[in-house]
């Protein structure tokens, strides 16, 4: 992880509220929320073999975004909630690990998001999600989940 290159991105939140700080066991904590994530990603692999390319498209965006949180959690960070709390998430992990996790790539994250989005708030004029969209959804999501649980270099 490159904390000094997100330090800015990080202050920025934490200033204005949007980041805050946790305290306890925050490596446990983090451990948690990753096995949290991969029970969810195990829910997306069976809504996608039910006929739920949508729903298993957002279990799997859902375990993506708790992966990138275990991320904040272990350095004793978390979003402070409310509307663009996933963007918070986003700008910071993708600040602290796109270049070493390029699952985290703000540009691969943004279109995750913006995707879930369409998928969990149905719009009869967007795009349908298919199965070709949930098999991306999981492997992206097992792909940060696995980037996530490497050790840091």
């Amino acid at each position: 992880m490159d904390l000094q290159a997100a330090n800015a991105v990080i202050e920025h939140l934490v200033d204005r509220a949007r980041l805050g700080h946790v305290t306890g066991d925050v490596k446990r904590s983090a451990a948690v929320l990753l096995d949290r994530a991969d029970l969810r990603l195990r829910t997306a692999r069976a809504g996608l073999a039910s006929g739920d390319p949508a729903g298993a498209f957002v279990a799997a965006y859902d375990a993506y975004r708790m992966a990138a949180e275990s991320i904040l959690l272990g350095l004793g960070l978390r979003p402070t909630g409310g509307d663009g709390s996933h963007v918070v998430v986003e700008d910071v992990v993708s600040a602290l690990c796109g270049s070493t996790i390029p699952t985290f790539r703000k540009t691969r994250f943004e279109r995750f998001r913006r995707t879930r989005h369409t998928a969990q708030y149905f719009d009869p004029d967007g795009p349908d999600i298919t199965d070709d969209d949930a098999r991306w959804a999981i492997r992206t999501a097992a792909s940060a989940l696995a980037g996530t649980r490497e050790p840091d270099p």
